[in-house]
């Protein structure tokens, strides 16, 4: 019987089987020799199934010839596999962590460096808000020399840029030969006509004077009716040459005004005559002026006074009326015209004077403010509707909420936030 179990012992054992039951052991006193086999011969390769089996038949695990009950080897191996995994789980995180920045030194106390700014001192003074426009040159009186027949050939024109023309002068000429020979056989044929009465006033006072030698009555009648056929005739031929000389009037483009020929057509063969084409222009330069156009002219009113500034020099310019003055630009239609206010100078000019240049600059002072703080506009910061400065203290820069006011040349008017004297930084 003993020899029975033995043998099936040790066939578990060959088996792999690890496990003993208590029953077997105790029953027939085999601990010593078995336990001997065991640790020579066994080799743990059965699976964890036949450990739980073996465990839970309330059996014993055979290790470096200890005797562990199977429940307490599961245990522990169960233990070892979570420790294992815990282990696996805090070698590998502490891996993944991010580094940690190495601590910084704890900062150190230094004194504030004094630094160069380019600094300037609030001012006080007045502050005077300006338009400037352009003031151009215009003659008094321009005039533009049209011809008054259309599509006729001009058969010259006689006067350049910058010629001198009296009031009358013949400035150019059209080609009407047909008019001019029927003036020329009109003035023969009036010619003619007073020949023809002289004549007779001179037969009929012969025969007056024959008549009365001769004590005979005078018979005036034939002398009476030619006289007046011719009388009649003269009248009717004085009328038609009165008509074409007006015609050959018109082909003479004559100066209307004494002044100096500012513009003038080119004259080249073929050229004809047109009632929109400016033929001569003559200005009167004897009264300079000078005119501003736009929105700044509305700003001047006859009588006012103004500085304006030409070349180096200086000239006081008194606003005028142009329909006094005859500016000739007066007379155009609103719509045709910007704004426009006319300049003369007040007082005498000297004669070199109309040398100066024909552009100016007009002084229109627009508002003013005086005895006030002000500074460079370029030292002034704003963001939004905030304004501040840069105010230098102690060698350092400090930052000051200000008021700004006027604005103009460059400067800008401080009503709060500043004292005269202090300085600022760009």
């Amino acid at each position: 019987m003993a020899s029975v179990a033995v043998g099936s012992f040790a066939k578990k054992l060959r088996q792999g089987v690890c496990c003993l039951p208590r029953q077997e052991i105790d029953s027939q006193g085999l601990r010593t020799g078995l336990l001997s086999n065991t640790v020579e011969s066994a080799r743990i390769r059965g699976t964890d199934k036949t450990i739980d089996n073996a465990a839970m038949a309330g059996g014993f695990i055979v290790a470096s010839g200890i005797m562990i009950p199977c429940e307490v080897f599961f245990i522990m191996k169960r233990l070892a596999f979570l420790l294992t995994i815990l282990l696996a789980f805090l070698l590998t995180g502490c891996f993944a962590l991010p580094v940690e920045a190495p601590m910084l030194p704890p900062p150190a106390f230094a004194q504030p460096v004094e630094h160069e700014f380019y600094t300037v001192p609030v001012m006080r003074g007045n502050i005077e808000l300006e338009a400037n426009p352009f003031a151009v040159y215009r003659p008094a009186r321009t005039e533009r020399h049209r011809f008054v027949p259309d599509d006729i050939p001009v058969l010259g024109i006689f006067v350049s840029v910058g010629d001198e023309v009296l009031q009358g002068d013949i400035i150019a000429e059209l080609d009407l030969a047909e008019v001019r020979q029927e003036l020329e056989d009109l003035s023969r044929s009036h010619a003619r006509l007073n020949f023809e009465l002289d004549l007779l006033r001179e037969r009929h006072n012969l025969a007056i004077r024959l008549a009365r030698e001769s004590g005979r009555a005078v018979n005036d009648a034939s002398f009476v009716a030619s006289r007046n056929s011719l009388h009649a005739d003269l009248e009717l031929l004085e009328q038609l040459l009165g008509h074409v000389e007006q015609l050959n009037e018109q082909r003479y483009l004559r100066a209307i005004i004494d002044g100096t020929v500012i513009g003038a057509a080119t004259f080249v063969e073929g050229l004809h005559s047109s009632t929109v084409m400016d033929v001569v222009t003559v200005s009167n330069q004897a009264f300079m002026s000078f005119s501003v156009r736009g929105e700044m002219a509305q700003l001047m009113n006859p009588g006012d006074q103004f500085e304006m500034t030409l070349g180096n020099e200086i000239f006081t310019v008194e606003v005028v009326d142009p329909y006094v003055f005859g500016f000739s630009a007066a007379y155009e239609t609103e719509e045709e015209r910007d704004p426009e206010a006319f300049l003369a100078f007040v007082g005498a000019l000297t004669p070199q004077a109309h040398n100066i240049p024909t552009q100016g600059r007009v002084r229109i002072p627009l508002e003013e403010v005086y005895d006030v703080l002000y500074i460079p506009v370029s030292f002034l910061r704003r963001y939004d509707e905030r304004d501040f400065v840069y105010v230098y203290i102690d060698g350092l820069r400090t930052v000051r909420d200000v008021v700004a006011g006027l604005e103009a040349d460059g400067v800008i008017e401080i009503i709060s936030g500043l004292e005269e004297g202090e300085l600022i930084i760009q």
